[in-house]
């Protein structure tokens, strides 16, 4: 399966604001990829050896700090964002600057790694939007599977 990045025509102008918590693996990739495509992005992370793995060309800007505290959060004013997206190996973690996020500085949409999936459902609940490894692995594996796959003749479809 080969995974290309997503042709996404922003219009001359916009400007969006995102927060990117965590500069892991995922982290790295989501905000080097919104930046390419125009938005403003910050990464935050507490490791600054993690951050020296930004690309070149990544155009946003990067807060070393802890972000589960306050003024972490404020030096990478969140307070604007229209978007924080947290990518943190630690479910706890992202839930708890999930939740400051949305309640505390009023961004409007949140979107969080959650990697054990028995936590799901507190996400939801609590108004975060989902991103499951688990569960996007096995739909993907699922999707390919299925897909060639051909019913029997004579059976129903």
């Amino acid at each position: 399966m080969n995974l290309s990045p997503i042709n996404i025509n922003i219009p001359v102008g916009l400007r969006f604001y995102v927060v990117v918590v965590g500069c892991g693996k995922v982290g790295l990739e989501v905000a080097t990829r919104l930046s390419r495509i125009g938005f403003n992005v910050t990464v935050v992370d507490k490791n600054p050896n993690t951050l020296d793995l930004l690309p070149e060309d990544y155009g946003g800007f990067v807060v070393i700090g802890d972000a589960t505290e306050r003024e972490t959060m404020e030096r990478a004013k969140a307070i604007k964002a229209d978007l924080l997206v947290t990518t943190t190996e630690d479910d706890s973690t992202n839930y708890f600057v999930s939740l400051v996020g949305a309640k505390i500085f009023g961004i409007p949409r949140v979107i969080s790694l959650v990697n054990d999936r028995e936590n799901v459902p507190l996400f939801i609940k609590s108004g975060i939007d989902v991103i499951s490894p688990i569960d996007l692995t096995v739909d993907t594996f699922e999707h390919n599977i299925l897909e060639h796959v051909e019913p029997k003749v004579g059976e129903k479809q």
